[in-house]
């Protein structure tokens, strides 16, 4: 009663009273004990409220500069019962962040963080787990496509469709804040979810709005004084909308990563989602694995935040100083005049030839200074730095603004002058102190991209256009001062895009055509955006000639369009409808047009037809289907087409792209030649063998010590030598070198989509570079090819015929006095090359790929070596004739083959009228027999998607063979060399595993071995990786 009594009498306000009292004789006994610290100094802490009251909230970053100007580089400040450490100045920054990176290298505990995301993610983890997480992801983003041209690819298709939204506005005043951030954004969502967002895709806009909403109430005050004081949660409503947007947006992100694991391919990883997805799955097993579902989608959403607003904001800063700034403007424009052809956009490999334009998107990164406080750190453990003792835990915070207005380093720190990254000559400089992206180990992982992105939208957009201040608003009118959350964004702005002088000229060529050439070109709104895709189109229409070259190819459009509807009549297979002069382009990426033909074939069925450009194409997908036109029409689809590069390299001449009687002819006298030489014989066995023990000794050179897989390419490639030239190389030999550099760079380039728009359109062959490159390199062969046949004239005997070179020299001579002999020089050198680009490859690559899937799949792996110790004698090596008992090594050879799809299709044509399957496909049509479709079909293969030896095996574990397994091809163009091959195959993929386990290199686990396909080179070849061979006791 006497309690009740005294209650009632001090009321409330003063139970309140007593309380904070009492806090704040606790905070004051709690910070005595920790004074003995050695602490560094700062100004003097209040009750309760610590140093608030010199802290303006809504600019902190400001207070703790003008602090440092008081208590030095190094100082403490306290935010309410919160005691920090600032560092203030590159040199202390620097210090503690480079030179104690262990010590500084934890992420501090800001409760609104640790509310959001539970410790989850990259950017606010601690540890062990942030060590996995970052790992995974810096190695996951390489693998598609950070740093590499693949993504400079997405990017410009994105600066792109940005311009075009901007010329929508034709000059008149928008806000670019969401366009940009959409833009932005749909780059590192391609890279999370593989694929990108219309700008006016309401989820997306949704998304955008609460990710935008966070960032700027993050840096709110109320949002601070949460941090300050969690327990007083319940009193900030700001800190409740950050999480419920969080909440929002986990709904959001759940759905997609449902999505993604319903159609999860591990075979054909999409992004950064799907490589989570599948690493869950290979750990799902471990109890206490890093990859759940709260890293999923904190990683994901980090990536997504980070990726979006600060690139995004930065560029925004970048347009209104250029419109702040319009002489820096012009001079940019003028030095892109001078590096970037007319009508082209900047690319990354321009960047070194434009340093003016560098300096300047680097000084507007410093002027912008968007992340002015950076992220906070913490101390793992008690840390003694510059005099000072740091106890464990407390909060760090690295005062960027004041490295990158650090008056010891630049020159005007509170101006904008890109001549700070500049030097007498006006040569790009790297400043140290430069550190937007923060330093040390929690620096920011997408600078690379972040630094991709900046150069090429900027560049791109000033390529476009000319950026000034709406009307009425003078260049002095601009405010430069920020608007302040979790990063410093621009005040609300507008902004005119208007087209660059060289966007004038460049529609005044547009205008120099005559109506009926317009009207062609501008059909629909869909073509003219594809044309404008295709730039090269557009630059040059400033020349009469070529605006009459164009036209006749517009003409030719028409009278191909019009002879397609004559051709519906003939029934040809149906196919999605083509466009003028693209045909179906926009429907097939050109990197993996097998993938695309797959997905087409699932609309239009296993026979469709397709328009490349003007080319007019059937394609067969599906085992039956091919199968039958190869097989049972074999003399119908048994020619090939004109093909325009290698009608250029080969004049129809060889083994591989000639027709009728000459290749009849030379395929015979190939067939036999290499009977004679050994091909499929004990003889060339032999010289595998002895090919086995160079490749053996070589690889023991590397002591177990990692080592590329293209290293095993010697072996094989030195095979085909030894029948094509009747010796062996050394693997040093210089010509043996140059030779497999130029193989290697002619694959590349034959997979290149700019070497395909030349087959399309052979015409435009004056506009392209890549089939000019690649003849330069096929000349190279030749010249050593010409060394080689020079000798065997100088040496040819009839009764020692050692190679294929003298068996044709032998040919040419014996039928010298033949006026018709099909046995010319031209034919030869054909010949000759075909031989030594395709049976180098396609063995080469593939012996590569089976030794990837070992070390991928180590208990197939361990398997495999188990037979062989089970069949094979010690001391011998396995014979081929050893793989009728070692039913299990023979089928791992076959699922090799058919898993990596290494050629998905060389085209036909029909020789004749040709009916099929209730079609009419004319004479001379291409046909593609996608071979891809075979080895990847439903019907045919259990799991066709997953590398699964028992594709192979019937139920008692013995070898089957399948009639799907076409990696060959099938009918009379089949692949000449497939003994030889088989032969190599499976005496180097034995012969090394008797002898060497292979494992990944050291820091890399199986299931970071990536079996994606990096570039599409004639053939898909693996990624570039590495591997350890270590020797078997």
């Amino acid at each position: 009663m006497a309690v009740q009594s005294f209650l009632q009498y001090v009321g409330s306000s003063s139970l309140l009273c007593l309380a904070a009292g009492l806090f704040a004789l606790l905070y004051f006994l709690s910070s005595s004990k920790k004074s003995v610290c050695n602490l560094p100094p700062g100004p003097r802490p209040l009750p309760l409220i610590g140093n608030l009251n010199v802290v303006d909230l809504k600019k902190p970053f400001q207070s703790l500069t003008e602090l440092s100007k008081i208590y030095g580089n190094v100082f403490t400040v306290h935010f309410g019962p919160r005691r920090v450490v600032v560092l203030a100045g590159y040199e202390a920054i620097k210090d503690a962040l480079l030179n104690h990176a262990e010590e500084f290298g934890e992420r501090a505990e800001i409760p609104i963080f640790r509310k959001m995301t539970q410790g989850n993610g990259i950017a606010f983890s601690h540890g062990e787990l942030w060590k996995t997480m970052r790992r995974f992801t810096l190695s996951t983003l390489r693998d598609f496509g950070m740093g590499k041209r693949t993504l400079e690819i997405r990017i410009l298709e994105e600066v792109n469709a940005l311009i075009k939204y901007f010329e929508s506005y034709h000059g008149k005043p928008f806000d670019t804040k969401m366009i940009l951030n959409n833009a932005v954004s749909n780059v590192i969502c391609s890279i999370l979810f593989g694929e990108r967002f219309e700008y006016d895709d309401p989820v997306f806009l949704t998304l955008l709005k609460l990710i935008n909403q966070n960032t700027k109430l993050l840096g709110s005050p109320m949002v601070l004084l949460y941090n300050f004081y969690p327990s007083l949660g319940f009193l900030s409503g700001a800190s409740k909308t950050v999480l419920q947007n969080i909440s929002e947006l986990n709904a959001f992100l759940q759905k997609l990563f449902q999505e993604h694991r319903e159609e999860l391919n591990e075979n054909d990883l999409t992004g950064f989602v799907d490589a989570f997805l599948l690493k869950q799955k290979q750990e799902s097993k471990k109890p206490h694995t890093a990859f759940n579902n709260g890293n999923l989608m904190f990683s994901t959403l980090d990536l997504f935040a980070a990726g979006t607003e600060t690139t995004s904001t930065t560029v925004r800063w970048g347009l209104l100083l250029m419109m702040k700034y319009p002489e820096i403007q012009r001079k940019i424009q003028e030095e892109m005049n001078h590096v970037i052809e007319p009508g082209e956009l900047p690319k990354l490999e321009d960047r070194k030839k434009m340093p003016y334009t560098e300096a300047v998107i680097h000084e507007i990164q410093r002027f912008a200074n968007i992340v002015p406080m950076g992220v906070s750190r913490s101390t793992p453990s008690d840390v003694n730095f510059q005099g000072y003792v740091i106890p464990k835990g407390t909060e760090i915070i690295p005062l960027l603004t004041s490295a990158l207005n650090d008056e010891l380093h630049w020159k005007t720190p509170d101006q904008f002058n890109p001549s700070h990254f500049l030097d007498a000559s006006g040569n790009f400089i790297r400043r140290e102190a430069f550190i937007p992206f923060s330093i040390g180990r929690r620096a920011c992982l997408g600078e690379g991209l972040a630094k991709m992105e900046l150069f090429l939208f900027f560049s791109g957009l000033l390529r476009k256009f000319v950026f000034q201040p709406p009307p009425g608003v003078d260049k002095s009118d601009l405010d430069l001062t920020a608007d302040v959350g979790f990063t410093l964004t621009p005040m609300p702005h507008l902004v005119c895009a208007v087209p660059s002088i060289a966007e004038s000229k460049q529609k005044a060529s547009w205008q120099k055509l005559n109506s009926a050439t317009a009207f062609l070109l501008l059909l629909t709104p869909k073509t003219r955006l594809l044309l404008k895709k295709m730039s090269f189109l557009i630059s040059f229409l400033s020349d009469p000639a070529l605006v009459c070259l164009l036209c006749a190819a517009v003409l030719l459009a028409l009278v191909y369009f019009s002879t397609g509807y004559k051709n519906s009549a003939f029934k040809l297979p149906p196919g999605p409808t083509p466009l003028p002069i693209i045909g179906n382009l926009h429907l097939v990426d050109l990197r993996r047009q097998d993938k695309s033909l797959m997905k087409l074939a699932e609309k239009y069925g296993p026979i469709f037809t397709l328009h490349f450009g003007f080319q007019k194409v059937v394609v067969l997908t599906g085992y039956e289907v091919v199968r039958e036109a190869l097989v049972n029409y074999t003399e119908e689809f048994v020619d090939r087409p004109s093909i325009p590069i290698f009608d250029q390299i080969q004049n129809r001449n060889g083994l591989f792209f000639s027709i009728g009687e000459l290749w009849r002819t030379t395929r015979r006298f190939t067939v036999s030649s290499m009977r004679n030489l050994g091909m499929g014989k004990q003889m060339i066995e032999g010289r595998i063998f002895e090919e086995l023990h160079f490749l053996i000794e070589m690889i023991k050179s590397f002591k177990g010590e990692p080592f590329s897989l293209p290293s095993f390419n010697c072996a094989p490639i030195n095979v085909t030598f030894v029948l094509l030239f009747g010796d062996r190389f050394d693997y040093k030999d210089p010509t043996f070198l140059t030779l497999l550099r130029l193989i290697d760079e002619i694959m590349i380039l034959l997979g290149s989509p700019y070497l395909n728009y030349f087959n399309f359109y052979p015409f435009l062959g004056f506009l392209f570079k890549t089939h000019k490159i690649m003849l330069k390199k096929i000349e190279d062969v030749r010249v050593i090819l010409r060394q080689f046949m020079k000798a065997s004239r100088e040496d040819i005997n009839e009764n020692s015929v050692r190679s294929y070179i003298d068996a044709l020299i032998f040919k040419q001579q014996e039928e010298k006095n033949k006026k018709d002999s099909l046995f010319h020089d031209d034919n030869l050198m054909a010949s000759i090359l075909d031989l030594v680009m395709a049976g180098t490859e396609t063995i080469a690559t593939t012996l590569q790929w089976s030794i990837l899937l070992m070390m991928k799949y180590p208990e197939i792996q361990k398997k495999v070596q188990e037979e062989i110790g089970r069949t094979v004698k010690a001391g011998s090596w396995a014979t081929y004739e050893d793989r009728k008992n070692m039913p299990y090594t023979n089928a791992v050879l076959h699922e090799v083959q058919r898993f990596i799809t290494l050629l998905p299709h060389v085209p036909r044509c029909t020789a004749v009228d040709t009916h099929f399957r209730g079609y009419f496909l004319p004479k001379g049509i291409i046909v593609i027999p996608s071979l891809t479709s075979v080895l990847l079909d439903k019907t045919q293969w259990e799991t066709p998607h997953q590398f699964n030896p028992n594709h192979f095996l019937d139920a008692e574990g013995n070898f089957v063979k399948k009639g799907a397994f076409l990696p060959f091809s099938t009918g009379r163009r089949n692949c000449i060399g497939e003994s030889l091959a088989k032969m190599e195959l499976f005496v180097f993929f034995v012969g090394l595993l008797q002898t060497f386990t292979f494992r990944p290199q050291p820091g890399v686990s199986e299931s970071d071995l990536d079996l994606t396909v990096p570039q599409t080179t004639f053939t898909l070849r693996p990624q570039p990786q590495a591997t350890c061979a270590v020797l078997r006791e």
